[in-house]
């Protein structure tokens, strides 16, 4: 039901702020004008032969330079955090570098075809970024309502501008140096009401990034 372009949007605008408020930034600024139009919520993947469904997963260990965002979070730890019933399978997406910045793209894709995502992992750094709380504080402009903060840095909320009205999460951490944050898009509408599963998601999170 998703497309990792609608995250990408939100990494760049995050991205252009660090740029502007760190001093000491180093490499080039990302600005507003790289911000990539918002995607469709109703999209499918393309693919030539259906994932592997076996197992490799090997959890990150706040791995000194990001390669990759699957590592981060396992189909298991999604389907518990987002009460996601159907069988998944994941797909790492090829980095994307544009002014300065990598993001990493895993996608949550249901078995029953293949092509419809039930969610995104998004994983980024934000180079010369130091204030966790002024990139959490850029990133929830994509809540739809006041985001509900599960530490100091960590929230979730409604997604804006999305009519399946899907659950927006994101961590943020200093790890090795730089700014690191994880941002998942998932399909179901968040549930305010036992946010312990979020909570663990939360850790887990920030403990790899």
């Amino acid at each position: 039901m998703l497309l990792p372009r609608r995250l990408i949007a939100v990494a760049f605008v995050v991205a252009a702020a660090a740029g502007c408020s760190a001093t000491a930034a180093k490499g080039p600024v990302v600005t507003p004008s790289t911000v990539s139009a918002p995607a469709t919520t109703k999209a499918t993947t393309k693919t030539s032969a259906p994932p592997s469904t076996v197992s490799t997963f090997v959890p990150a260990a706040s791995p000194a330079k990001l390669s990759s965002a699957c590592p981060f979070m396992d189909i298991a730890e999604y389907k518990r955090a987002f009460l996601v019933s159907q069988e998944l399978v994941t797909s790492e997406g090829p980095p994307d570098n544009r002014n300065g910045i990598t993001w990493y793209t895993c996608d949550y894709i249901f078995t029953s075809s293949y092509q419809t995502k039930s969610g995104n992992l998004l994983v980024f750094a934000s180079p010369g970024e130091t204030s966790v709380k002024a990139s959490l504080k850029i990133s929830a402009e994509s809540c739809l309502e006041k985001p509900k903060y599960l530490s100091d840095n960590a929230f979730y909320c409604t997604e804006k501008d999305d009519q399946f009205k899907n659950t927006f999460l994101v961590v943020t951490r200093i790890s090795h140096g730089q700014m690191r944050t994880a941002m998942v898009t998932a399909g179901p509408p968040p549930d305010f009401a036992h946010p312990d599963a979020y909570t663990t998601i939360v850790k887990t999170l920030s403990d790899r990034l």
